[in-house]
């Protein structure tokens, strides 16, 4: 999966596969979540986001599972 790179304190680069719906973050901590069931407008919401941890934590976190890789 492409992983786009992105300005934020913790988050380092976010990545999503629209076939299998998942949304991939990768923490500067070198922890990468990957969150199934993410919608393409999710992640579009995500990466236009002005604070992408704010919306991360509101949007993502707290509504979907995730695995750590």
């Amino acid at each position: 999966m492409m992983r786009y790179p992105v300005k934020d304190k913790n988050i380092v680069s976010v990545g999503y596969d629209e076939i299998n719906q998942i949304l991939e973050i990768e923490f500067k901590l070198q922890a990468i979540h990957h969150y199934h069931g993410v919608s393409l407008n999710e992640f579009i919401n995500l990466m236009k986001a002005p604070f992408i941890e704010n919306h991360y934590f509101n949007f993502v976190y707290s509504k979907y599972s995730f695995e750590v890789s």
